[in-house]
């Protein structure tokens, strides 16, 4: 694994200057891949239930993780840790891999792409308010800025630009709960997982979903099998796009740019993704992008570049592993 530090094109050797392009490169294909995340789902929302949904996302990530680091080492490595950490990597799988996707996923059927990815962004809201009750992290007043940012992005979508009563719809209200689930999931592993291998917990998680899923098809009636028996052929390139490119291409380019990029290089840059997802709803899905999206996506984006700035976990020692364990690996 790589541990890079900036410099500058012309400052170096050619190696470091190759690592830093490989860096950008892998940025900037993850951000264009993740950007079609939300949109390849909406397409197949139509097709795939919730649940059938969340067992693709979770058996990319963990063929991801498998095929990166190696089946054995990671079994290595978890036979290493004690048995304080069962039950906070139990609760990270349920809460991050299961409850919340479900929830997001449900929610998504019924809403809009462009307006699921503003809600989620509420994530960053209830992270900090979880951290500051539950973690006694100081919030300060450039986080409060940060914060009223995000939040008054997100009102403004909900209310069509302050334009009719703050009365969200159940499709919305379902991917905000989503948002707040992911959220305490991102707390249990601040408090208690945060010294931990952040692919070890990709691997618990993913496997904990899978497994839940395998409990839970044989008693439902519309299936993954019966699902797949009737999908349509058109709906293939979504599929594959939502399985090649954005979950697993996106992964592959977002670990290479974490690992050779500073990391608050890498922090800053990603919420750009929340304004591809919405370009790219506009034009694969037709939505109609409207002014209080706009402002209200630069809202969200602006908030959030704040909190990646000015944030404890910024300077934290473990904040790579943060990102590494919160950062898209669902929607």
């Amino acid at each position: 694994m790589y541990t890079k530090t900036l410099s500058l094109p012309f400052i170096g050797t050619k190696r470091k200057m190759r690592s830093l392009y490989i860096g950008w490169l892998g940025l900037g294909i993850a951000i264009i891949c993740a950007s079609t995340s939300t949109t390849y789902a909406k397409m197949l929302t139509g097709s795939l239930s919730p649940l059938s949904l969340l067992f693709v996302s979770e058996s990319i990530v963990l063929v991801f993780t498998i095929l990166s680091f190696g089946l054995f080492p990671i079994m290595k490595e978890l036979r290493k840790k004690g048995k304080n950490c069962i039950l906070p990597l139990m609760l990270i799988g349920v809460t991050s891999s299961i409850i919340a996707p479900l929830l997001v996923f449900t929610g998504l059927q019924m809403s809009q792409a462009i307006n699921a990815e503003l809600y989620l962004r509420t994530y960053t809201i209830f992270l900090f308010l979880f951290a500051s009750i539950f973690l006694r992290e100081k919030i300060t007043r450039t986080d409060i800025f940060a914060l009223v940012c995000t939040f008054s992005g997100v009102v403004m979508v909900i209310t069509q630009g302050f334009t009719t009563k703050f009365t969200p719809e159940t499709s919305d209200l379902l991917i905000i709960f989503g948002a707040l689930v992911y959220a305490i999931g991102g707390v249990i592993f601040k408090k208690k997982m945060h010294k931990l291998h952040p692919e070890l917990i990709l691997f618990v998680r993913s496997s904990i979903a899978i497994v839940f899923f395998l409990i839970v098809s044989p008693f439902i009636e519309h299936n993954l099998i019966s699902e797949l028996e009737i999908f349509p052929y058109e709906m293939l390139g979504a599929l594959i796009g939502y399985g090649l490119i954005a979950r697993f291409l996106y992964l592959f380019s977002f670990y290479e740019s974490i690992e050779r990029l500073p990391i608050h290089t890498v922090a800053m840059i990603l919420p750009l993704i929340t304004i591809g997802s919405l370009l790219f709803a506009h034009v694969m899905l037709g939505e109609h992008i409207a002014w209080y999206h706009i402002f209200g996506g630069l809202m969200i984006v602006i908030g959030s570049a704040v909190v990646q700035l000015t944030s404890k976990n910024f300077r934290a020692k473990y904040f790579r592993h943060l990102l590494r364990h919160s950062n898209r690996h669902h929607v």
